[in-house]
């Protein structure tokens, strides 16, 4: 699980709450979520 959770951060993808000044692809939770699951798909 925290290999994908930073696979997708390292992706630039991030929720509005953690939007920095680096910026990246914003989504929403379910959003979040979703490339989660793919990256952990990826993983297998």
């Amino acid at each position: 699980m925290e290999s994908a959770i930073e696979k997708v951060l390292a992706d630039g993808v991030r929720t509005g709450d953690l939007m920095g000044p680096e910026g990246g692809v914003p989504v929403s939770t379910s959003g979040m979520g979703d490339a989660i699951v793919a990256a952990l798909a990826a993983l297998k």
